[in-house]
């Protein structure tokens, strides 16, 4: 389906990931199956370095990349380049993909946050009617099953009330409309987007209406 993409979608492409541990796993795994070697008959491929120094080098690199192919030179079966970026991170916050360098955004599951961020699970404690016991204020609780292991932040979800729960959700979904919105920088600017929502957190629902 990825090659199927980057093949009919000229010029930019960015492709956002949930974190830097997840795009590394991802790309190992394209590295190993020859999808790296695939893609990069039809675009340049770039990766969002965690080093601040280096993010305005890759940009420079991916814009470059993208007008060179618009212009007709270089390798006349390269169609544009893809970038490999991380929502919250460098790229995702400073810079505007406009015109030719982003006309798709792909955003590969959903970033919410870490359950291990203790302040964040005291704030869900406080605003969500915390209980010791069993899920409260909601008669919707989350899915959570006796062959999912839980952990003591995802424990603090499970048992939080409604509003601890969307408080989670909304910080994913912004985060989510950050990335995105990265493209769209003016009226005359068009893109596509392609989510691919995955099971990362199968104890949690998630609400479409969030987006």
């Amino acid at each position: 389906f990825l090659c199927n993409i980057v093949t009919i979608v000229p010029e930019g492409i960015v492709m956002f990931f949930s974190s830097y541990e997840y795009e590394k796993q991802v790309y190992d795994a394209w590295m190993a199956s020859g999808t790296i070697s695939k893609i990069s008959k039809k675009k340049h491929v770039f990766r969002e370095p965690r080093s601040s120094v280096d993010v305005e080098v890759i940009l420079n690199k991916y814009k470059e990349a993208i007008q060179s192919c618009s212009k007709g030179s270089g390798d006349t079966s390269v169609n544009g380049a893809l970038l490999l970026a991380v929502v919250g991170g460098k790229i995702s916050e400073g810079i505007n993909f406009s015109d030719g360098m982003g006309r798709c955004v792909l955003m590969v599951g959903l970033p919410y946050p870490s359950p291990d961020d203790i302040e964040l699970m005291e704030t869900i404690k406080h605003i969500g009617n915390y209980s010791t016991s069993s899920v409260i204020g909601d008669d919707k609780p989350f899915n959570g099953n006796d062959e999912c292991k839980l952990e003591p932040g995802f424990d603090v979800l499970r048992k939080s009330g409604k509003s601890g729960r969307e408080y989670y959700e909304n910080l994913c979904m912004k985060a989510v409309n950050q990335s995105i919105g990265k493209l769209m920088c003016h009226l005359s600017h068009y893109f596509a987007l392609v989510l691919f929502l995955n099971d990362e957190l199968i104890c949690l629902q998630v609400e479409q209406s969030g987006m």
